[in-house]
């Protein structure tokens, strides 16, 4: 067995990356996504010179930065890129001066492990007729808050 770990790169996306975001990530417009990607508010995550994820954020009331989505393509989930992601991001939201971060995600979704591993506490629940309860979590980005 090799002890080779292919390399990744984290970094913000960029207008070259636009057609594999909006091949991947149909739930914001390509206007939306031009915007998104001009404020800065988007990362994404290389892998042998391959995109094989994104994370995206906006500001929950212009002021807490809200993690929109983080995801990475299959075959690629589960082998801690998307901790990468999260470590790079809420570094970056730290080192902006912010002391907390939000994000939701689908009661019936994984994706709530991940979170509830990295310190984030629920904090709320949104419930839209028809819809499964969507759960909102924050996580204090200063040591030793809760």
């Amino acid at each position: 067995m090799s002890n080779y770990a292919p390399a990744f790169l984290i970094r913000p996306a960029t207008e070259r990356d636009s057609d594999f975001l909006l091949e991947h990530d149909r739930h914001i417009t390509p206007t939306v996504w031009a915007r998104v990607i001009d404020e800065g508010r988007a990362l994404v995550l290389e892998e042998e010179q391959e995109l094989r994820g994104w994370l995206r954020w906006s500001l929950f009331w212009d002021e807490i930065p809200f993690l929109n989505m983080l995801f990475l393509l299959e075959g690629h989930r589960g082998r801690t890129l998307g901790s990468k992601l999260l470590d790079e991001w809420e570094s970056s939201m730290s080192a902006a001066g912010h002391t907390q971060v939000l994000t939701s995600t689908a009661a019936d979704e994984r994706a709530q492990r991940l979170y509830r591993r990295r310190d984030y506490l629920d904090s709320g629940v949104l419930l839209l007729p028809g819809e499964v309860a969507e759960l909102l979590l924050a996580k204090s980005l200063t040591p030793g808050s809760p």
